[in-house]
Order: C-alpha cells, then structure tokens, then sequence
C-alpha cells in the first residue's frame, strides 16, 4: 500500500473504481466462506459446554423422556455433524428455530436486541473518534513536549486496563459519587433518544476507553507525516488559513492511516461488547450471547453470532471503501496479494 505525500488530484477518483468494485466481489465471495466456518466452530465448541438444552428448557423436574423429545424436535439430538447440517438448512431457508431459555423465535430476539447493540456501538464510535482524532491531532502538533508523553502514557495505560476495570470505575465516579447517569442501562422499548444517551453514556465510554489510544496513535502519526511534507510547507508559505489547512490537508491526510483503525474498532464495538453489555446490565447482542452460552441455548446463540459476524464483515467492507475514497490511488487488492 502506497500513500504519496502530494494532494490528491481528481483524476485519481477514476483509478479507483476498479479496485473498489475487486474489493465488493471479494468480500462478497469470501463473506459466506468466513459465516460457514464461524457457525461451524461455535456449533462444536458449544458441545463442550456442560449442561442439555433441553433440561434448560424445560426445567429440573422434566422426565427423561420429555427432555429427550424436547431436542429431537428441536433437531438438536444424534451426531453433532448431523444437528449442524440440519440447522443450517433451517437457518439458510429463514427458519431460526426457537429459543430455549426465552421460548420465543430467535429472530424476534435478535432483532430486539441488536439495534441496542448497534446504538451503543455508534455512541462509542462517535466518542471514539471525537477524542481520538482530537487527541491525535494535539499530540501531533505538540510532539515531543510534556503534554504529548503525558497523553501518550495515559493512553497506553488506559488501553492496558481491563474493560470490566475501567467500567467499574466510571460506575462509582460518575453514577454512584456524582449521580450524574444511572447505574444500571437497561432501557425502556420507546425510549426517547435523549434518555436512551443518558443511560449508555457509561457504558460507551468504557467501550471507548479501549479505542481511544489506538485511535489517538494512529493520528498522531499521520499528523507528524503530513506536518513533514512538502506540500504543508508549501500550503504554510503560500499563506493560507490555520483553519484551512489543519482541514484540508492535515486532517485529511491523518485520517487516512487511521481509517483502518476505527473500521476495526466498529466491528469490535457492534459485536464484541459482551464484558460492557454484561457489566451493565445492557440488553444488548453481546448479553444475549453469554447468556445463551450459559444455558446452553445453541439455537439463539448460532443466530446471534450469524448476525454479529455478518455485521462486522459489512463494517470491514464500508471501512475499505472509506479508505479509497479518501485516497484514491490507495490499492487495497494490491496489499491483499502481497
């Protein structure tokens, strides 16, 4: 991968269509390989897991004979290869089976608890890029100095720390010493906007907490680069306005190697906030995952992580694109192949 320290011209935009349109077909590709095996695998770890979905579901005092009815109408009895076929037929033809911890359809599940997922995924997001580039962009014009090895040692502390630490910490500040957000985030179904911010304020900033340093890193060293460049001493001399030019040439060109960065840190911030979701009690995807791990409950648990995955694979796709508009003559199947 090749980033020129020149501005980007217009007719780059052109170049790029044809390896943005390699990058679709590639992920399209490559997107159901990487389902399949993520199915496969958690369908056998499952296995391992102590305890029978069908006790879970229908209680201790279930005979044997009920229990074992139970999951062979389930299609969760006989050879674990056998179950997964049966399961991915089922699945692939929109048949998600029912849940045996909540007896509802895993789809409905789902889709109560992936859009809390998704907008404390964004909340984080938006926080994460907020103070990342904001920090990055201090750091980078203050190299050197007091302020940019202070930021730069609490960062990879704060990143160090573990996300159950650092939740546990924002908790006791900023809900139960100074009330200022609830302790727990459980939301209503039509809560209004405002109130659903007030009550995962806490928990997306312990998602961003992790991200903040990367984040911040990756700026910093874009804005070192392109402060080094010729064409920001040339943007310098020619007069242009402070404003003008942290916009249009040192943001720009700091973003691009950060672009990758925050695209990982969506997919992580959408699908991997079980530890968050769990600490606060949040009804999100990721809570629904280890409770499903706990009892057991293959069939919503393979729904869940089918839909996270597939999220994360979507983000990644969006995260590529973005990196090529940004620079054009970025060529990310020249990278792949190398």
């Amino acid at each position: 991968m090749t980033v020129h320290d020149t501005p980007l011209d217009r007719s780059a935009a052109t170049v790029s269509r044809r390896p943005a349109a390699r990058i679709v077909l590639r992920r399209l590709i490559q997107g159901p390989i990487v389902l399949l095996t993520v199915s496969a695998a958690v369908f056998w770890l499952v296995q391992v897991v102590p305890g029978d979905p069908g006790r879970v579901a229908l209680g201790q005092y279930a005979t044997n004979e009920q229990v074992a009815q139970w999951n062979s109408d389930n299609g969760i009895d006989g050879p674990v290869a056998g179950r997964y076929l049966r399961w991915l037929g089922r699945f692939v033809t929109g048949d998600w089976g029912v849940s045996a911890t909540y007896d509802e359809p895993v789809r409905t599940l789902i889709a109560q608890r992936l859009p809390n997922s998704i907008f404390l995924g964004v909340y984080a997001f938006v926080l994460t890029a907020l103070f990342g580039i904001a920090i990055g962009l201090y750091q980078g014009f203050r190299a050197g100095r007091r302020g940019d090895r202070a930021l730069t040692i609490s960062l990879v502390s704060l990143s160090s720390t573990p996300e159950f630490a650092v939740g546990t910490v924002l908790l006791l500040i900023l809900s139960v010493f100074l009330g200022w957000f609830p302790v727990h985030a459980a939301i209503p179904d039509h809560a209004s906007i405002p109130a659903r911010l007030t009550a995962t304020t806490v928990p997306a900033l312990t998602l961003a907490a992790a991200s903040v340093g990367y984040v911040a890193r990756m700026v910093r060293a874009g804005t070192l680069e392109t402060l080094r460049s010729p064409f920001y001493r040339t943007a310098v001399l020619k007069g242009l306005a402070p404003r003008r030019i942290i916009t249009a040439h040192v943001l720009r060109n700091s973003l691009i190697p950060s672009v990758a960065v925050l695209g990982g840190q969506v997919a992580y911030l959408v699908g991997g906030s079980a530890v968050v979701e769990t600490l606060f009690s949040y009804p999100g995807a990721g809570l629904a995952i280890v409770e499903a791990t706990q009892d057991k409950d293959l069939i919503l648990l393979e729904g869940l992580i089918m839909v996270t995955a597939a999220a994360s694979l979507l983000v990644l796709l969006i995260t590529d694109l973005i990196y090529i508009t940004l620079d054009p003559r970025i060529d990310l199947t020249q990278e792949q192949r190398s």
